[in-house]
């Protein structure tokens, strides 16, 4: 099956991703050629129902939970009727199940599609939780005084299906259903994440397969930038950990119905602080969203 007429979206693809056909939303330009919309994935630059298809493979879990419901609805926003969505995460279920069940060849499997950059030092428990919550520089972390920074996070929550098939349907989703990887009703969806040049076929993209093909992707701290002199294409990546929902628009919503409200009013209740609102003032930290 193809997709409907409009604009396909990958929504935080890296600047090494093309695609023929396909636009890239990202902090940063490619660097390959690609077509990019450089923005946020609350706040997308596109018209209304310019949108064909929108991909988004372990983007969310790098989104706080409360946001990540107003990128719903700007997905909601900018896809047509019927348009699809994929998204690709970590699986809460099958993390906890096998950190519950001790499933050493989950986790063995889970170290060779990372690349070994797992935490390792704690066991189980360790590893699990680096996949809930772990380091970057997509999410920073102050005291409450805005005197300390404690460290950048890039993992800040996980879902199962059932969670987002509530969302999915919450913001104008039909026919959601978790999929296994490759599979699709869409041709495009059933080629995986691959090297441009290589097979179109996964492989763990670890530094044991960059060395084989002379290839090099590391971040070089003097620069202070990954370098890398390959080009990525294709969707599906990461098939031990990763849970594939895919669904349809079934119709507008136009405003945010976040259930968990009192959370959500609570997690901003520090804005309440004069002295607070100050200081995020002083350090031009928006306050309005």
């Amino acid at each position: 099956m193809n997709f409907l007429k409009g604009i396909k979206l990958n929504v935080g693809p890296s600047p090494i991703w093309r695609k023929d056909g396909w636009v890239g939303l990202d902090h940063k330009s490619s660097r390959v050629g690609g077509e990019t919309i450089l923005g946020d994935s609350d706040n997308i630059k596109l018209k209304s129902k310019s949108c064909s298809a929108i991909f988004s493979s372990h983007v969310i879990e790098h989104i706080p939970h409360y946001k990540f419901e107003k990128c719903l609805l700007e997905f909601n926003r900018v896809l047509k009727n019927d348009g699809v969505i994929r998204i690709l995460t970590p699986d809460l279920f099958r993390i906890s199940k096998a950190y519950v069940e001790k499933d050493k060849v989950f986790f063995k499997k889970l170290e060779q599609e990372a690349g070994g950059l797992h935490r390792k030092d704690l066991g189980f428990g360790g590893i699990t939780m680096n996949l809930h919550i772990s380091s970057g520089q997509d999410t920073a972390l102050f005291n409450n005084q805005l005197t300390e920074f404690i460290g950048g996070y890039a993992h800040v929550y996980l879902y199962d299906f059932q969670m987002l098939k509530i969302l999915l349907k919450r913001y104008g989703f039909k026919n959601i259903k978790e999929k296994k990887f490759c599979e699709s009703n869409y041709d495009e969806f059933n080629e995986p994440l691959h090297i441009d040049g290589l097979k179109p076929k996964w492989v763990n993209l670890n530094q044991k397969l960059y060395k084989k093909h002379g290839l090099i992707n590391s971040y070089n701290p003097k620069k202070q930038k990954y370098e890398t002199n390959f080009v990525m294409t294709g969707f599906d990546r990461n098939p031990t950990m990763s849970l594939i929902v895919e669904a349809q628009k079934s119709h507008d919503v136009k405003k945010l119905d976040i259930k968990d409200f009192d959370n959500y009013i609570y997690s901003k209740s520090l804005l309440d602080n004069p002295e607070f609102r100050k200081k995020c003032k002083k350090l031009s930290i928006d306050i309005t969203k």
